[in-house]
């Protein structure tokens, strides 16, 4: 997990004999701690991205059947235009097999003076016109009929693929949700293993409790919203101010007090915004943490200056504002839009 993290600073007497080489059972403890607390987070966070996920793909389901009643109506509205001009269609290819339209040639040959040719053909341009606009407005509603069609069955498969990803999603989500409860009362059981002094210690409190100023805009709400949470509690799938927090729930809880929504996982979050290089990070961004790629982000904080974070730090501590070089496993940040 976060390997830089403290986990307290409690020592325990070493033995009498200081050239004897004695285990540390509270430095075990803690390497418990930190060891139960980061697979917690990484499976936990797993099982949120998947929640993510299956919403996504559900959303995707919905406004594809969505789609499918727009085309659908479409195609209804086009077909009944296309049967409107078919007769009209009809009645043109008629005349012109009848013989029913004359030439211009035949105008001037049958005109019995110069203004009868160009009367003729006035009528004959008029006519023509008007049969041209009925090919016209008929071949438009056969067109867009095709096309209503084609997309409402590209919409219909995209339904389909969707409902069957979502399923599958759906089918391991409880999976992943044992694994994810296995291993945060894994990481609580190993903090109840810890003297009461050790875990005051591993609580820490709100961390540094100092004044920060945030910038203009969402992300200073953002990150007030955070910072008036400080010494609230970690808890695992939990996003209740003054009761717990987990990190991506602290995350997602400040930024809609700013107006912004996130997805639920950290991993979903890490798709918001524009990138940041490290060296460019002001208050409001978040930075996430990773055990490789994407897919193993595991962990989310949001600077309070160019050098110190809020988060929310994981089993048996509060949200607490750290420097972000305390942290290991640095994958990248982001900067939200307001």
């Amino acid at each position: 997990m976060r390997g830089a993290v403290a986990l307290g600073a409690v020592t325990a007497a070493v033995s009498i004999n200081p050239g004897a080489a004695t285990a540390d059972p509270t430095q075990d403890a803690q390497n418990q701690v930190q060891q139960q607390t980061q697979q917690a987070d990484q499976i936990a966070q797993q099982y949120l991205a998947a929640k993510d996920d299956l919403a996504a793909k559900q959303a995707a389901v919905a406004k594809a059947n969505a789609d499918i009643q727009t085309y659908s109506q479409q195609l209804t509205d086009a077909q009944a235009k296309e049967e409107q001009y078919r007769g009209q269609v009809d009645q043109v290819a008629a005349a012109a097999f009848d013989g029913a339209q004359f030439t211009q040639l035949s105008a001037l040959l049958t005109g019995k003076s110069a203004q009868d040719f160009l009367d003729q053909s006035s009528a004959l341009e008029m006519l023509a016109a008007q049969n041209s606009a009925v090919l016209d407005t008929y071949d438009k509603a056969v067109k867009s009929a095709s096309d209503a069609k084609t997309k409402a069955a590209a919409a219909q498969k995209t339904a389909q693929d969707a409902a069957d990803a979502a399923q599958k999603i759906l089918a391991d989500l409880q999976t992943k949700k044992d694994a994810a409860d296995k291993a945060v009362n894994d990481a609580k059981a190993a903090v109840a293993k810890l003297s009461s002094a050790a875990r005051q210690s591993l609580g820490g409190g709100g961390g540094d409790m100092g004044t920060f100023i945030g910038p203009a805009g969402a992300a200073g709400a953002a990150m007030d919203a955070a910072l008036g949470q400080r010494g609230t509690p970690y808890h695992y799938g939990m996003e209740t101010p003054g009761v717990g927090f987990d990190c991506s729930g602290l995350m997602q809880w400040a930024w809609a007090q700013a107006g912004v929504s996130l997805p639920r996982s950290a991993a979903s979050q890490y798709g918001s915004g524009v990138s940041v290089g490290r060296g460019e990070l002001q208050a409001g961004d978040l930075v996430f943490f990773s055990s490789g790629g994407v897919s193993g982000i595991y962990h989310v904080g949001m600077m309070v200056s160019a050098t110190e974070m809020v988060h929310a730090p994981t089993e048996g501590e509060s949200v607490k504002v750290v420097p972000l070089s305390s942290l290991s496993d640095y994958f990248g940040a982001k900067r939200l839009a307001g």
